[in-house]
């Protein structure tokens, strides 16, 4: 992986991270990395989720939200 690479990823990953922390019905981050762990992937942003089975319309636009947020931050 080289250096602009993990750069990207960097920007990526944090994307999703700060836009979850702006929004009111985003889950917590749980963790976040930007080291490789499988293949395919080159990093992640861990959420804890709700234990509802049930999203309310603004809960859902949130999570697409925070979906978009990292190919924004690139």
């Amino acid at each position: 992986m080289t250096l602009a690479e993990r750069k990207t990823v960097a920007y990526h990953e944090s994307g999703h991270a700060v836009t979850g922390w702006f929004l009111e019905h985003a889950n917590p981050l749980l963790k976040i990395t930007i080291i490789p762990r499988s293949k395919g992937s080159l990093g992640f942003a861990q959420y804890l989720p709700d234990e509802i089975s049930l999203y309310t319309k603004e809960a859902l636009i949130d999570m697409i939200k925070v979906a978009l947020g990292g190919r924004v931050s690139e």
